[in-house]
């Protein structure tokens, strides 16, 4: 296989969270329709009348569920695996991407339940290798395990979607060294069940003066509010910014998982390159984004954990109102 055909390193990849497909309700759809035969003994007419109702409503509920699938293929069309890229090394797992735990040797991998990963080695040290992903009783889980090669090729990468049971990743002929753990997140939940009080809590809008530095505690389930004081302790807080003003927003501190931030639009679009590199320090001093409100700015997230680390911004002032 040619060096072209070999798969592409990324260093920020633009992932979303896999689809799920929607279960066919079996004989739903007939149900109309099974009334007819059982009311024509009683009355012809009637049924006649049943089975026309019935199959009249057929065609909207098949329309509804082919629009329903229709928007699921889309959305598993554009939904992209994040890559996890690594040098097999008889001494341990070197890490090639992403650029936030470059070179790093068998890093804990933070991954979030339900979400698409890719996990595989590209380049090695000539002896032979491969990967697999096990649970904690060493088992090989669902089939995850590529061939031992000297070479690696694409066949040497491991597509998934992360799930709790996962527990580390492993070369079989050098596992006392070439092993990783696998720790598998679960995402808050933020769907409508919440109460009245974790709604204000969460997503709870504040204006914010212009020239103001925004600065944020990265927490895998949220961003957690530092400074200013109107943000303080604030769960993914809206902000409300003014158009044509400067501000910053960031982070300084972490909890050693890869984060960075950047600046979305309402397609989920990054703003104007507004996105900092992938970074697990704790403590980051270039995790700050300078730039002047515009009315496509919408969001602001952390790449890796959009679902949970995500909040809104809202634009005042702007010329489309």
């Amino acid at each position: 296989m040619s060096n072209s055909d070999r798969l592409p390193r990324r260093t920020v990849i633009r992932a979303a969270g896999l689809a799920t497909a929607t279960a066919a309700l079996a004989g739903c759809i007939d149900e109309s329709s099974v009334d007819g035969p059982d009311d024509a003994a009683d009355a012809d007419a009637d049924s006649q009348s049943s089975d026309e109702q019935g199959s009249g409503s057929e065609p909207d509920e098949t329309d509804d569920e082919s629009q329903e699938n229709g928007d699921e293929a889309t959305d598993d069309a554009e939904a992209a695996p994040f890559d996890i890229e690594l040098r097999g090394e008889h001494d341990g797992w070197r890490v090639l991407e992403p650029s936030g735990i470059e070179d790093d040797v068998n890093p804990t991998l933070p991954l979030e339940a339900g979400r698409t990963y890719r996990l595989g080695w590209t380049e090695g040290d000539g002896l032979g290798h491969n990967i697999e992903i096990r649970d904690a009783h060493g088992d090989v889980i669902n089939g995850l395990s590529t061939p031992v090669t000297q070479e690696p090729d694409e066949d040497q990468w491991l597509e998934f979607v992360a799930t709790e049971e996962m527990a580390t990743y492993v070369c079989a002929p050098h596992e006392s060294t070439m092993r990783g753990e696998i720790a598998v997140e679960t995402p808050v939940d933020r769907g409508s069940d919440s109460s009245d009080d974790e709604e204000s809590a969460e997503g709870q809008e504040v204006r914010i003066d212009p020239g103001t530095r925004i600065d944020f505690s990265a927490q895998t389930i949220e961003w957690k509010g530092i400074a200013p004081a109107s943000i303080e302790d604030l769960s993914n807080p809206t902000l409300v910014l003014e158009a044509g003003e400067t501000y910053e927003l960031g982070w300084t501190e972490g909890d050693g998982t890869v984060h960075n931030i950047e600046i979305r639009n309402a397609d989920d679009e990054v703003v104007d390159d507004l996105s900092t590199e992938l970074t697990s320090e704790e403590q980051p001093a270039d995790q700050f984004l300078a730039f002047e409100a515009s009315d496509e700015m919408a969001a602001y997230a952390c790449e890796p954990h959009r679902n949970t680390m995500h909040g809104e911004i809202r634009i005042e002032g702007s010329t489309s109102e």
